[in-house]
């Protein structure tokens, strides 16, 4: 169930249609786009002063807010270490949602409004998602789906929606077919097609200008994840790495993709890079990468295991660092194998196979537990 509420957040996309106020000043989204580009560069203070232009030119639009709190996330991600942080990111979105629903309560068919309550409604559905509170995650989600529908018909006359709808149609399908436990409440969500997916998922990297950044990221992860083609993967990540090279969260999605193609020295090299991080979920992953180079590379089980069992007692972030959990059981359990202890082996595979999504991981781990 957290997986689809997180699903339905992140299809509410960004930005609406072009007769939106914001969308017709080219002034303001060239300065969102260049506000964006500093962000997501780690360039938080320069990005910061260019929203704050945004809201002295639009000082009662909900947009100065949704963007603060998209870089409180991302500055002090994941936000769960930073209590704080997390006060500050959730009065962003109460503001934002406040000024949205002023704007409604002028005009209900003010589209940007809308946009606004309903990202609003996004973000608010993950974070509580994220926070095991799934009731309330659940209740959040229901109100922005009937508007989400709307969406899926837009990509034509707005680009911008072909990110929100490839994501929706790629997942609508794919999700129940790797956990069918879902398929009980999944058939109240309006039908999916992965391979329309792919395509507008494509399209958003090349066509879009609020959403391209987000759509090259989950491109790369759902065509390593589930289509279990990393070297696709690379070339979204690449677009990413070489405009963004200091983004944590890049680099460590190109670490695992190099690793998956047997770059092991680029793989490395960000490894180490990402241990240097403070934060337990960089440590985490450059911990579990540096096993499997060990692994796969080095030929030295021993220190992969200490590696790896380094790695697994580190807690898991739920969206990012799961399946790297997964691809360190599965490497546990192929050095059991190779030194002759098949209760281990088993007992890892099983770790492995209730932790992973790739489905690259799931087959190997199937392949030893039949």
């Amino acid at each position: 169930m957290k997986k689809i509420i997180v699903l339905i957040a992140l299809t509410l996309g960004f930005f609406l249609q072009s007769n939106a106020q914001i969308l017709n000043d080219a002034n303001t989204r060239q300065l969102i786009s260049q506000g964006l580009d500093k962000m997501y560069s780690y360039d938080f203070k320069e990005s910061a002063d260019i929203f704050l232009k945004i809201k002295a030119k639009y000082p009662q639009h909900p947009v100065f807010y949704t963007l603060m709190a998209i870089q409180t996330e991302l500055q002090y991600f994941p936000l769960k270490d930073f209590p704080s942080q997390q006060k500050t990111y959730l009065a962003y979105l109460n503001q934002s949602r406040a000024l949205a629903e002023a704007m409604l309560d002028k005009n209900e068919e003010d589209i940007e409004a809308n946009f606004f309550e309903l990202a609003t409604l996004g973000y608010l559905a993950a974070y509580d998602a994220d926070n095991q509170e799934f009731m309330k995650a659940v209740g959040v989600a229901k109100k922005a789906y009937s508007h989400l529908k709307k969406g899926l018909e837009l990509t034509e006359k707005q680009p911008e929606f072909l990110y929100s709808s490839g994501i929706y149609n790629y997942y609508r399908i794919e999700y129940p077919e790797t956990h069918p436990v879902i398929k009980s409440v999944i058939w109240m969500f309006a039908d999916g097609n992965k391979k329309l997916g792919l395509q507008q998922l494509d399209l958003a990297t090349r066509k879009t200008i609020f959403v391209k950044t987000e759509a090259s990221f989950y491109a790369g992860y759902v065509y390593m994840k589930y289509e279990a083609n990393p070297a696709k993967a690379l070339q979204y990540n690449t677009l990413l790495t070489e405009k963004y090279p200091d983004n944590l969260l890049f680099q460590m999605q190109r670490m695992d993709f190099l690793t998956a193609l047997a770059k092991y020295d680029d793989a490395d090299e960000i490894a180490n890079k990402i241990l240097k991080q403070k934060g337990v979920m960089f440590q985490c992953a450059g911990t579990i990468f540096k096993g499997l180079i060990a692994e796969k590379d080095k030929k030295d089980d021993k220190l992969a295991e200490a590696y790896l069992l380094k790695g697994v007692k580190m807690p898991y972030d739920e969206r990012f660092t799961k399946d790297y959990h997964g691809l360190a059981y599965m490497a546990l359990a192929r050095i059991a194998k190779r030194a002759g202890q098949h209760s281990k082996m088993k007992e890892y595979a099983k770790k492995a196979s209730k932790l992973a999504e790739y489905k690259a991981t799931i087959a190997e781990a199937k392949a030893i537990l039949d």
